[in-house]
């Protein structure tokens, strides 16, 4: 078994560096799930075209959006959340929301999110200029139909 004290000061140097950097990506990149992460990713590319500033992840936000999406799907009802709960802890100044499901399509996820583009109430959430934040939640239930909750805030 190698340690890293088997190295030279130079190398070791280099490899402390390396961990560095790897476990800064790591925490920059935050813990939303791949499938929410798609729909932060589109949204900023979408206000990137329009000249908007980048949301950032809110852990917070994407549990409350995880939550409702899995609550939605549990019900097999479409509805927005009560927007200001599960946010303990939280200092925001505003609050937005986007909901909608699927049923499976070719690429679900990008069917959803051009609903929520192609409607002006949903993309005037996606665009607002005063939310900094968003989380996602993502969930399918038991007929195969994807659930999405997006939750904006300015923080």
């Amino acid at each position: 078994m190698t340690t890293i004290s088997a190295f030279s000061p130079r190398k070791r140097r280099s490899i402390a560096g390396l961990l560095a950097i790897v476990l800064l990506a790591v925490t920059a990149a935050g813990c939303m799930p791949a499938d929410s992460r798609t729909f932060l990713d589109r949204t900023n590319g979408l206000r990137i075209s329009y000249h908007e500033h980048r949301l950032s992840e809110n852990d917070i936000l994407t549990a409350k959006a995880e939550a409702w999406a899995q609550h939605m799907a549990a019900t097999g009802q479409l509805a927005h959340s009560n927007l200001t709960s599960n946010l303990s802890g939280l200092r925001y100044r505003a609050l937005g929301e986007n909901v909608a499901y699927s049923y499976p399509t070719s690429n679900t996820l990008l069917t959803i999110h051009n609903m929520f583009v192609n409607s002006a109430g949903h993309r005037a959430n996606l665009l607002n200029s005063g939310f900094t934040h968003m989380g996602v939640g993502v969930a399918k239930d038991s007929r195969g139909r994807v659930w999405v909750a997006e939750v904006f805030a300015t923080l």
